[in-house]
């Protein structure tokens, strides 16, 4: 008996060997609208859990249109005939290139870990759906599954996000014989070079203090742009410190004619940091 169900039905054909009987022909009804909501919701939850790991923005909008647009992917797949193999991977890969810069902007570097992350995440939540299968529990209450895994990923990331918030040093400053002591987080994301040097840079909140430092020392003037901090393009004026230390438990990291650049307002919301450290000083 056919199962009924609203949408469009498509129809595949599959020749299947069986020991006794034969080739034999079995056909496999498949309702298009359902397929791809089907794959469409799958790939909305995987992309959400994918940004939350990555501590990225999560923009509703943006996920429902990748989504879709991955969930169409899927159905294209299907109607082809591509079986499982090179050209498989490759319609599939192809699908995450266009899907995830409409779920989220990101940089190019940023989308192999991205696509690797998003399909490691389905994998589990595969063998998880397959183990909660096993156990016998009816299809009226499967939605465990999304919601122990979802649960399980939030957790995760919440705490990757504590592990960030402590990942915060004492640093200090030195400058023309004046040392300067500060609170400095250590942002991965940050990754501002100066542009003729190509050294790392790291930001410092503009103060009585780092104004100084531009006016008495000209000769150190640095100009670098960016392409973050609430701006898609922008200038920020820099300078050249004698010595910069960051503070560590196991130690300290002492970098000399260290590039900072100065951000007029806060850096940190609550006043915890005063300066975000360069990931190349690591």
């Amino acid at each position: 008996m056919t199962k009924k169900a609203w949408g469009f039905l498509y129809t595949k054909k599959v020749f299947v060997t069986g020991k006794q009987v034969g080739e034999v022909m079995k056909i496999y009804e498949i309702y298009v609208d359902v397929y791809w909501m089907e794959n469409a919701i799958l790939d909305a939850m995987m992309l959400t859990l994918t940004l939350f790991l990555q501590g990225k923005k999560v923009v509703p909008w943006r996920i429902v249109s990748a989504a879709a647009l991955g969930g169409a992917g899927s159905v294209f797949v299907l109607i082809l005939g591509i079986k499982y193999g090179i050209i498989y991977i490759l319609a599939v890969l192809t699908i995450d290139v266009v899907m995830f810069p409409i779920a989220a902007k990101s940089q190019r570097q940023e989308l192999p870990v991205n696509i690797a992350c998003f399909h490691g995440l389905a994998f589990v939540y595969t063998k998880l759906d397959m183990c909660v299968g096993r156990l016998g529990i009816p299809d009226g209450f499967r939605l465990i599954t999304p919601v122990i895994f979802t649960g399980a990923i939030m957790a995760i990331s919440r705490y990757q996000m504590r592990k960030r918030t402590q990942r915060i040093y004492s640093v200090a400053i030195t400058e023309n014989g004046e040392n300067v002591e500060m609170k400095a987080l250590f942002d991965t994301g940050n990754s501002l070079t100066e542009p003729v040097s190509g050294r790392p840079v790291s930001i410092v909140e503009e103060n009585e203090t780092t104004k100084l430092w531009l006016e008495t020392r000209p000769q150190k003037y640095k100009v670098i742009p960016f392409h973050s901090i609430g701006k898609e393009h922008g200038i920020l004026e820099g300078t050249t410190v004698d010595e910069l230390i960051i503070r560590k438990g196991d130690g300290q990291i002492v970098e000399k004619d260290a590039i900072v650049a100065l951000y007029k307002g806060k850096l940190s919301k609550d006043g915890s940091y005063q300066m975000i450290l360069n990931q190349g000083l690591f």
